[in-house]
């Protein structure tokens, strides 16, 4: 299986044209004029080695033993080598003065004669290869421009296999490493198959080596020959060039320019790789920034929008502690990887940052009801996959993420949340970090700081809510849970109808993320009024 592009050490031996022949004719026949009734040949040796009887003059002996004829014979040289033969045959009994060597000497100027007429027919075919080879190579360079053009016009992929099917007139496939088709175009054919003779062909491809030919091995599932250029980049094989040979017979020429196309292919994609991974790269930046907020927030949104991550439209932050023995770093790209591929993300990318102890994953929310517990469902059907690479089958939901000011706060919690869940010795599945906010203030509650961050996460988006639309949220609640949470008490001390208490109910639950059904809920606000209260001078 040696690579096309390997030329022959030497020029390769032909057998003449007629009317060299017939030259060689008139050479056999002036030596018959000179010998007498002799029978004369000349054998030219072949591509193959052998020789190969090309003109004759005279009969043949009909009894070929040793006491009807004698024989001698004369070798032509062209260039030092032997190129063919000059055979004399002289029938009847051989006496002691009539020997063969005689009849080689008065041949000897024949001889010269034959070497004359080989010689100028060895350089008139190495005339006509070389004017081949020039020609190939100006066909190459026209067919390279034209694939050249196309690339600086932007071709890529599918556009290049196809001109280069065009352009070569036969059947080529972009494979991948796997030998799986990437592109493929021209004559409707078999591609390289995966049997293992081929895979071991293959396996000889690489940077020192990029091309060679797979010749006709039925037994290996190849019916024709097939012309195989790597794709190298990085000084690894990341696919190949497969160009099947239909009809005209593949050249060096061909394997140039497959070699040529199968580079750019490899450039356009390891180009396309690192753009990719600086995208994700830059996302991933951009989501620590957002989780830290350690910009501004007008900052924050400019680069988010720079990098396609809808802000304004609802997120979580989902945290997926790593055990112990492991680096987050390590499992980042796969983690998100699975959770993308399970869960889904309706805004784009599912975007991951590595921290110390856990992976901390962006994923937006959809439409429709309960989007919060879709989420969850979800991602437990996605813990057993995730829980092999983090070893921990655990994950912390935040709560609802619409404006920048939200990723400080719901970092925040899923990381005290966890923090406390891994206190009490940890448990398996999808927590709701909103279920741990009181805990996280009473476990925390030697920090006024903590305190103050968790009055102001919970109550805050109420008042953006109330100075946007001009509402009494805020109060309702105030009201509401020092009527102790009675819809009829908190209607008559605010002189609403109770629909209209109900009502901000409602829209509590849905901007604050605070379900007031449950008591956990009701304590949590309770909380964060009264720091609130504290916070600016009143008795909560």
């Amino acid at each position: 299986m040696a690579s096309p592009t390997t030329p022959p050490t030497t020029p390769p031996t032909t057998l003449p044209a007629q009317d060299v022949a017939a030259e060689l004719a008139l050479v056999l026949r002036a030596v018959r004029a000179e010998l007498g009734p002799v029978r004369c040949a000349v054998h030219v040796r072949g591509p193959d080695g052998g020789l190969a009887r090309v003109a004759t003059a005279g009969e043949a002996c009909r009894e070929r033993t040793s006491h009807s004829f004698t024989s001698a014979a004369v070798p032509l040289l062209v260039e030092g080598e032997v190129a063919g033969v000059l055979e004399i045959e002289r029938p009847g009994r051989a006496s002691p003065g009539d020997l063969p060597d005689d009849d080689a000497v008065a041949a000897a100027p024949y001889a010269a004669l034959a070497e004359t007429v080989l010689a100028r027919e060895r350089e008139a075919a190495l005339a006509a290869r070389q004017r081949r080879e020039l020609a190939e190579v100006g066909r190459a360079r026209t067919l390279q421009r034209r694939l050249a053009a196309a690339v600086a016009a932007g071709a890529e992929g599918d556009a290049l296999v196809a001109l280069l099917a065009e352009l070569l007139g036969t059947g080529v496939a972009w494979l991948d490493a796997a030998l799986h088709p990437v592109a493929r175009s021209g004559a409707d054919v078999a591609f390289l198959p995966g049997t293992a003779p081929v895979r071991t062909a293959l396996g000889e491809l690489g940077p020192g080596r990029v091309s060679l030919v797979l010749p006709p091995a039925p037994d290996a599932g190849l019916m024709r020959r097939h012309l195989v250029a790597a794709l190298v980049g990085e000084g690894e094989v990341s696919g190949y060039l497969d160009v099947v040979e239909t009809g005209r017979r593949l050249c060096g020429a061909d394997a140039q320019l497959a070699e040529w196309t199968a580079a750019v292919l490899a450039l356009q994609s390891l180009s396309e790789s690192c753009r990719a991974e600086a995208v994700v790269q830059a996302r991933d930046d951009v989501l620590g920034e957002l989780v830290r907020g350690s910009r501004a927030p007008e900052d924050l949104d400019r680069m988010a929008a720079h990098v396609g991550i809808a802000v304004d439209r609802p997120h979580v932050l989902v945290r997926l502690p790593v055990a112990a023995g492991r680096e987050a770093r390590d499992h980042r790209a796969a983690v998100a990887a699975a959770v993308g591929e399970l869960v889904g993300d309706p805004h784009g990318p599912v975007l991951a940052i590595a921290e110390p102890d856990a992976v901390v994953v962006l994923v937006g929310l959809a439409g429709g009801a309960a989007p919060e517990v879709r989420l969850r469902s979800l991602l437990s059907g996605a813990l057993d996959r995730v829980g092999l690479l983090t070893g921990c089958p655990r994950a912390v939901v935040s709560g609802v993420c619409r404006r920048i000011g939200d990723y400080p706060a719901a970092h925040a919690e899923t990381r005290d949340a966890e923090a406390i869940l891994a206190g009490f010795g940890g448990r398996a599945g999808v927590v709701d970090a909103a279920d741990f906010r009181t805990l996280r203030l009473v476990v925390n509650g030697e920090r006024t700081s903590v305190a103050l961050a968790f009055a102001v996460g919970l109550l805050d988006p109420l008042r953006r809510n109330d100075a946007e639309t001009g509402g009494d949220l805020t109060e309702t609640l105030r009201v509401y849970l020092d009527s102790g949470a009675q819809v009829r008490a908190t209607a008559k001390v605010l002189g609403v109808h109770e629909n209209t208490i109900r009502y901000r109910l409602g829209r509590i639950e849905h901007v604050g993320g605070l379900d007031l059904r449950h008591f956990d809920a009701l304590l949590a606000a309770q909380l964060a009024l009264q720091i609130d209260g504290l916070a600016r001078g009143g008795g909560g």
